[in-house]
């Protein structure tokens, strides 16, 4: 059992420092010259835009659509399209920072 901890630590201790560079380029600086042009931000803001204006459709669609259904299957669906909504607003603004505003 001693044996087994030992080699746990050992391989906890390798994968640290074998992730040690990437945490290093992780830090460094984007070069001065790489200045993001008018199109990728009017991209950029549109992605995110998209998603957003979809997160608010989709529980009105859901509202719109549900009026004539019994009520239980109802307001689950309608309870279901708010976390929907946030999730949309949740990948849009992932999508935004993750591919337009934390690149160089």
């Amino acid at each position: 059992m001693r044996s087994g901890s030992r080699s746990q630590r050992m391989a906890l201790a390798a994968a640290l420092l074998s992730s040690m560079p990437s945490l290093a380029s992780a830090m460094t600086q984007c070069p001065q010259e790489s200045s993001k042009s008018t199109a990728f931000w009017l991209l950029g803001w549109s992605v995110f835009a998209l998603f957003f204006i979809a997160g608010v459709v989709l529980p009105l669609l859901i509202f719109r659509t549900t009026g004539n259904a019994r009520p239980w299957p109802r307001w689950l669906l309608r309870i279901a399209s708010i976390p929907a909504m946030l999730a949309m607003w949740m990948l849009g603004t992932g999508i935004f920072l993750g591919k337009f505003v934390l690149v160089c």
